[in-house]
Formats: structure tokens, sequence, C-alpha cells
């Protein structure tokens, strides 16, 4: 009776079959991990990014701006975070040493590493220097631009743009970023952060519109916490924390 071992010799003569290189082996693991490395990277800067255009999220306003939520560029966002996790599990379940693993506990140790990640990029300022590096790709909608989009909806007692004459009794007019002009009544409202009434000062207002005047019940910096909010008059950059 032919063995085993004799059918696998007698295979391994007939077509002619040669140990493959070691440095094929090398190329192929290294291709491996390359793309692991690339994909986890792309979901903890994706994550860097929604941590930073949810840095001034709808839980500093009540919920009033869930729109930094649930908008396409924080969805654009999010799917290139689940994109990249998805992809790096399975990837990394594959080499030498991630079969011994269990696919689940891969993916949970992956996301909590992306999410760490991607908030110390947003934490040293990575992710605003990403945002405005690719603010002139035609697929990617900076912060800036998205919040105006978020802010300017004055029927739902948020609006945005810049104070342009400080009154008294807490009254002051107001251009938006649509270049509509708004006499609004502050007298009531908290200011965030520190700020106080000044001309030229890019903000955020929480109210009540009242045809062109519009009551105000809080005032935010314009970019949030952590943001530079320059005043034409003191001609300085404050950072809001």
């Amino acid at each position: 009776m032919t063995s085993i071992s004799d059918k696998v010799l007698d295979k391994i003569k007939k077509e002619h079959i040669r140990p493959r290189p070691r440095w094929q082996f090398w190329l192929r693991d290294g291709g491996q991990w390359a793309g692991f490395v690339m994909l986890l990277l792309l979901a903890a800067f994706a994550l860097g990014l929604l941590w930073y255009f949810w840095s001034d999220g709808p839980w500093l306003h009540g919920g009033r701006s869930m729109g930094l939520f649930f908008g396409p560029m924080p969805l654009a966002l999010l799917g290139l975070v689940a994109l990249g996790w998805v992809l790096a599990s399975i990837d990394f379940s594959s080499t030498g040493r991630g079969y011994r693993y269990p696919l689940i506990k891969i993916g949970a140790a992956l996301l909590l590493l992306a999410v760490v990640s991607g908030w110390a990029l947003n934490f040293l300022g990575v992710s605003q220097r990403m945002d405005r590096a690719f603010s002139n790709s035609p697929l990617y909608q900076d912060r800036e631009s998205y919040m105006k989009n978020v802010w300017q909806r004055p029927s739902e007692g948020l609006l945005a743009g810049e104070i342009s004459s400080v009154g008294t009794d807490g009254r002051f007019t107001f251009r938006d970023f649509d270049g509509r002009d708004w006499l609004v009544d502050g007298s009531g409202a908290v200011w965030r952060h520190g700020l106080v009434p000044a001309i030229g000062a890019r903000v955020k207002l929480i109210g009540t519109p009242r045809g062109g005047n519009f009551t105000a019940e809080e005032v935010r910096p314009w970019m949030g916490p952590g943001s530079c909010g320059m005043t034409q008059g003191g001609g300085s950059c404050r950072m809001m924390r």
C-alpha cells in the first residue's frame, strides 16, 4: 500500500514543486501588515476629524444642533471609521498571529485603539490641521462651512454671524453669515466662555426669532471651545476653553 508520504513525494516530483524563497513570505506578510496599519490609520484619522466636528456638539446646546451629529459630513466620516475598522479587524485576524484570537476580541481592541488615537489626534491639534488641509477638496466640507449650514437656522432658534454694533441694555445689531441684519435683545442672555458684547465678535446665538428681531438666550463663541475667537476691536486671538 502506498503511504501518504509516498504520494506527496510522487506529486512533488511530477509537478516539479519547489519551495518558495523566504523573501516571498516576508513580502506577503509585510504587505498584509502594511495594509492593516493603513486601514487602522484610516479609522483613527477619520475619528480624529469626527472628534473635531463633535467638539462643539449638541450636548453643549440643549440638543438644538443635532445636525452636528447626523449631518452628511459626520455620517461620511463615520462610514470611513466603520470601513477602516472592519477591514483592519479582518486583515489582522488572517495574519500569522491574529488567527489565534476571536474576531470579536480583535474588533473590540482595534476600536478602542482607534477611538483613543482619534481623541489624541484631535487633542494635539492634528485634526484641525487636517481639516484645513482638506478644505479645498471637492469631496470634503470643512468644519466651519459645515457649521454655517447647521447654525444658519433662525426658524429653529439658531443663528450665527458677527456683531455689527453694540447698544445699551444688552441690545446689539448682528449680521448673520447669509448677510441678513438682525436686532438682537441679549439683555437676558448667558454669555459663555467669558464672551462680552464686542463689535466684530463672531458668535452663535440660541434664542427666539421675532420678525427681524431675535431674543438671545445664549451667546457662544463661533467655533466653540478650543477655537480662536477674533474680535476686531481687541485685535487679539483668545482660546475659548
